[in-house]
């Protein structure tokens, strides 16, 4: 057994590398073009948390049961258990009900993830089911060109565009309603979460960002706004 935080790391490194050495096969393009290096990245994480967020849907009533019990057990202001620095079963890491364990501890720092009422539920669930086939065929689209560049960059910049919205919504909902008081969090706890938050969202402010910027090329001058991606 390993850590489910060992999982998680080759679930995003070993598929990226092999869209990075794939890209530089196909098209002798420089192999560290930051652009397709950190677009390409970003693709993969969120094909990873589209999955959980699918998960977040599919056992919504299994978080919500769990979280409220673990709660029971857990002074407010109090971290529970980190679930990715315990070993867990391949069988088991390879099973979607392993990971609504992300939403139950989540739900420590922002209770609408086990309150499937709540805009955080709903949006990042919905994310899931929309974001992901879209995401992999732009990646795969420009990592072997498999639609016209134009194509391609509409496609990007509808995908990108509703992931930073809805980042943008959710931002403002949690720190609008003040979120971190419904477990109690206070003083330098309330720094590590908004540290948490903070973080993890600008990942989504500044992957979509990217790819709205080099969609938005693709749309307007097609194959040549390739160069992006592919030069150095």
């Amino acid at each position: 057994m390993v850590l489910a935080c060992v999982y998680t790391a080759l679930f995003v490194v070993v598929p990226t590398l092999v869209l990075w050495a794939l890209h530089h096969a196909a098209h002798g393009a420089v192999l560290f073009n930051w652009t397709y290096l950190l677009l390409s990245l970003f693709v993969v994480i969120n094909s990873m948390i589209a999955v959980w967020e699918m998960v977040l849907h599919l056992y919504s009533k299994h978080i919500t049961a769990s979280f409220q019990q673990l709660k029971k057990r857990h002074e407010k202001d109090t971290f529970p258990p980190v679930f990715m620095f315990e070993h867990v079963p391949l069988a088991e890491a390879l099973s979607l009900k392993y990971w609504a364990n992300v939403w139950i501890l989540y739900s420590f720092f922002d209770e609408s993830y086990s309150d499937p009422r709540s805009y955080g539920f709903w949006i990042d669930s919905g994310n899931g089911f929309t974001t992901l086939v879209p995401g992999v065929v732009f990646v795969l689209g420009l990592t072997f060109d498999l639609m016209d560049p134009r194509h391609l960059g509409l496609l990007g910049m509808v995908q990108f565009y509703q992931e930073f919205y809805g980042t943008v919504l959710y931002f403002w909902s949690f720190f609008h309603n003040q979120r971190w008081k419904d477990h109690g969090w206070r003083g330098g706890n309330v720094t590590w979460i908004m540290a948490l938050v903070i973080i993890s969202n600008g990942i989504w402010f500044a992957g979509p960002g990217l790819g709205m910027y080099v969609s938005y090329h693709m749309c307007m001058e097609g194959a040549p706004a390739l160069a992006l991606v592919r030069t150095i």
